[in-house]
């Protein structure tokens, strides 16, 4: 783990800090809070972040959480995550709820800029300035991919994000879970409002963020994923994001 606070107040305070921990596959953090402000990138893996909902987060989406949200993090595979820390009071950003931003190209420098080890506080100042106009709400995030409350859905929803490849169908589960299909498929349906189709494809296609950020063809990304036919996954990116996973990548700098 690496960790660096940034003083610079009168008194000299630390006003924020930034923290890059090194995570293994389903490791992370059970709820808590703060009384900071947060904001979590993810240099390489995937993370999953629950505050107030459940969001998939890959390298090309930042989270804000505001100060005193609960909230907890796990990496489905393993992940770097950088975390910046910053009081309320000195913060110019008001928003009062979790918000996913776009971390284009510039965004991720800054944040690998604030964890260099010889940065002077002045100038981290100065990349923090920066860091605040670079934050703006990603208008392609959906706002989570919601999670069955428990039981055996649960399981198989878990499972899945581990694993969004795993090409087993709703019966094959049932079968491996020792429940009905009946019951799989009423649970998916009042428990996330979606269908278990739609539920999947929504957690495949997240799944595939990362993928293309680490400059993964869109071929090898598709058969990751659970797609047989590439063109079938560019025709379901394209609904869900606005724009094909070739595209997608461009906008990153992949």
């Amino acid at each position: 783990m690496f960790a660096r606070a940034f003083g610079g107040g009168l008194d000299g305070a630390e006003e924020f800090w930034l923290t890059r921990f090194e995570l293994p596959r389903l490791s992370g953090f059970t709820t808590h809070e703060h009384a900071e402000h947060q904001l979590s990138w993810v240099a390489h893996g995937q993370l999953v972040v629950e505050a107030g909902g459940t969001w998939l987060l890959p390298p090309s989406q930042a989270v804000w959480i505001p100060a005193g949200t609960p909230h907890a993090l796990r990496a489905t595979r393993p992940t770097q995550l950088y975390c910046l820390y910053l009081w309320p009071a000195d913060c110019p950003i008001a928003w009062t709820g979790t918000t996913v931003v776009a971390a284009d190209p510039m965004l991720r420098q800054v944040m690998l800029y604030l964890a260099r080890p010889d940065l002077p506080d002045d100038a981290a100042q100065r990349a923090r300035a920066l860091l605040a106009d670079l934050l703006r709400p990603d208008p392609g995030a959906t706002a989570d991919v919601p999670m069955p409350a428990g039981g055996r859905a649960r399981e198989l929803a878990e499972a899945l994000v581990r694993d969004p490849g795993d090409p087993r169908g709703l019966h094959e589960w049932a079968v491996a879970l020792h429940v009905s299909e009946k019951t799989l498929r009423r649970s998916f349906v009042a428990e996330t409002g979606m269908t278990f189709t739609d539920w999947r494809t929504q957690v495949r296609l997240r799944a595939a963020l990362p993928l293309l950020a680490d400059r993964l063809p869109v071929a090898a990304v598709a058969a990751r994923v659970g797609y047989r036919s590439v063109n079938g996954f560019i025709n379901a990116f394209r609904r869900h994001f606005g724009r094909t996973p070739g595209s997608y990548a461009a906008l990153l700098g992949a």
